[in-house]
């Protein structure tokens, strides 16, 4: 992969590019651009006496707009078909940030560069950085407690038992059976033993 330094204004956007940035992300952007400088080549290939822009586009419009004369571009010899798949994967094949994992690099970042600094830098805002802070203070363990309490609601949730029947008589008698128990519960196990019971009883087997 080669880099080349191409001067602005020998670039152009594609006409198909279906990426929009807010103003605020893009204001975030230009922040970033103005002290950091581009650390990310402009994907482009040649169309004609230009370049022709297929991932980059936002970065481009601000470098103009800063006055670069040329930017780092990577140049790829491509058909539309092909151009316009790489446009959409560019913008589109990128991970997601696993909330912990942010949060503890949010908070590494904090100890240096104030929240406010970071709102400059980050694509977040204030409340979703604190938001983010936030899970740092759940305590160690919390989610395998909670996973094991729903397992529990889960066996100990109410069980319904339909039976279709001609004769009511044996789900009565289970029924005086248990109220008659000696025990401080009768398990729901044994109940439904007791109502099956009834009915070998009473088929005689």
């Amino acid at each position: 992969m080669n880099i080349e330094n191409i001067p602005v204004g020998k670039l152009q956007a594609n006409p198909w590019n279906p990426n929009r940035m807010a103003d605020d992300m893009r204001h975030k952007l230009k922040e970033y651009i103005k002290k950091e400088g581009f650390v990310e080549p402009i994907v482009v290939r040649p169309k004609d006496d230009i370049f022709e822009i297929l991932g980059g586009y936002h970065r481009w419009s601000i470098a103009s707009e800063l006055g670069y004369d040329t930017v780092p571009c990577v140049v790829v010899d491509l058909d539309d078909k092909r151009a316009k798949i790489l446009t959409i994967n560019l913008n589109e094949m990128k991970g997601q940030s696993l909330p912990n994992l942010l949060s503890e690099l949010v908070f590494d970042l904090s100890k240096e560069i104030t929240l406010a600094d970071l709102e400059t830098q980050l694509p977040y805002t204030m409340d979703e950085m604190k938001d983010s802070l936030e899970l740092l203070k759940l305590p160690d363990g919390l989610e395998a407690f909670l996973a094991e309490e729903t397992a529990k609601q889960e066996i100990n949730k109410p069980r319904i038992l339909t039976f279709v029947v001609d004769d009511p008589e044996p789900i009565e008698k289970a029924i005086a059976v248990s109220m008659a128990s000696t025990e401080a519960k009768s398990s729901r196990g044994k109940a439904l033993m007791d109502i099956c019971r009834q009915f070998t009883t009473n088929i005689g087997t």
